[in-house]
C-alpha cells in the first residue's frame, strides 16, 4: 500500500508543481524574461525589408486610386488635391519607416505594465501549497481500496490540471508570435495609408485598424497577467480556507479530492479567462 501512496503522491505533485511551473513560464514569456527580446525584435525587423519594395508599389497604386476618386467627384482637380495626395504619399513612406519604432514603444509600455503588475501582486505557488497538504493527508489514509479509488479518480484530474497549465503557456507563447507577425508585416498595412475618403483627405482604415490591433495584442498580455494575479488572490484564499478546514478533521480521501477538484476548477476558469483576453483587448481598442 505504501507503494500506491507514493505513486499517488508523485502523480499529484507532478501535476500541481507542473501547473505552477507552467504559469511561471507563461509570466516569463509575457515579460520577455525567458528570451532575448531585443535580438528577436531586430531579426524580425530585417524581414520587413523584403516587403518594402512591394509596399512602395502599393503606395503608388493607392495614390492613383485616390486621384481617380477625386476626379470622379470634382470637375477640376485643384492644386490643393495634389498637395494633399503628395503629403499622404510622404506620410505613407514615413509611416512604413517609423512603424517598427512606434510598435516597439507600444510593446515596451505594455511590458512595463506587465512587470509592474507582476511585482505588485507577487505569486504564490498554489500547487506547492496543495502538494504539502496532500502529502499529509495521503499519509493518513488507511485502507487499500481507499488508496486505489483515489489513485484512479486522480489520474484524470492530474492530467487535466497539467493540460490547463499547458494551455495558458501556449496562449502566452501565441501572443508573442502574434506580436512578431504583426511587426514583420507592418509595412503592408502602412502602405495603404493614402486611401482616404475619396476627396484627397483622410487616411485608410486598414492602417488605423492595424495599429489598433497591435496595441490590442500588447494589451492582451497585460490582461493575461491581471487574470493570473486575480486567480492567485482568489484561489489562494479559497485553498487556504480549505486547508484550514481540513485540519479540523475529516476523511483524508475527501480532503485530497476536494483540493484537487478545487485546483482543476480554478485552472479551467483561468484558461477561459486567459483565452478571452484577446477579444477583450480588441473590444477595448475597437479593433475587432
Amino acid at each position: 500500500m505504501d507503494g500506491l501512496k507514493d505513486t499517488l503522491l508523485a502523480m499529484l505533485k507532478s501535476a500541481l508543481n507542473g501547473f505552477d511551473s507552467m504559469l511561471k513560464s507563461a509570466q516569463e514569456v509575457l515579460t520577455g524574461a525567458s528570451f532575448n527580446t531585443d535580438d528577436v525584435w531586430d531579426k524580425v525587423i530585417t524581414l520587413t525589408e523584403a516587403l518594402k519594395p512591394f509596399c512602395y508599389v502599393i503606395i503608388a497604386i493607392c495614390i492613383l486610386i485616390e486621384l481617380a476618386q477625386v476626379a470622379s467627384k470634382v470637375d477640376i482637380i485643384k492644386w490643393e488635391h495634389g498637395l494633399k495626395l503628395s503629403v499622404k504619399m510622404v506620410l505613407a513612406k514615413f509611416c512604413i519607416d517609423i512603424a517598427p519604432t512606434f510598435l516597439r514603444a507600444c510593446y515596451n509600455q505594455a511590458s512595463l505594465w506587465i512587470t509592474k503588475a507582476t511585482e505588485i501582486g507577487g505569486y504564490t505557488a498554489l500547487g506547492e501549497m496543495i502538494s504539502k497538504e496532500v502529502e499529509k493527508q495521503i499519509s493518513e489514509i488507511s485502507g487499500l481500496w481507499s488508496v486505489i479509488g483515489l489513485l484512479v479518480s486522480c489520474m484524470l484530474l492530474s492530467m487535466a490540471i497539467k493540460v490547463c497549465g499547458l494551455l495558458i503557456q501556449v496562449i502566452s507563447f501565441g501572443r508573442m508570435f502574434e506580436l512578431y507577425v504583426y511587426l514583420a508585416v507592418s509595412p503592408l498595412p502602412c502602405s495603404f495609408f493614402p486611401l482616404g475618403d475619396g476627396s484627397g483627405g483622410g487616411m485608410s482604415r486598414i492602417t488605423m485598424k492595424f495599429f489598433k490591433s497591435f496595441i490590442a495584442v500588447c494589451l492582451q498580455g497585460v490582461m493575461i497577467i491581471l487574470c493570473m494575479q486575480i486567480f492567485n488572490m482568489i484561489v489562494g484564499t479559497a485553498i487556504t480556507n480549505l486547508i484550514a478546514t481540513s485540519k479540523t478533521g475529516g476523511d483524508p480521501t475527501t480532503v485530497v479530492s476536494d483540493l484537487c477538484y478545487t485546483m482543476l476548477m480554478s485552472g479551467i476558469v483561468l484558461v477561459m479567462a486567459v483565452s478571452k483576453c484577446g477579444s477583450w483587448a480588441k473590444s477595448i481598442m475597437d479593433a475587432a
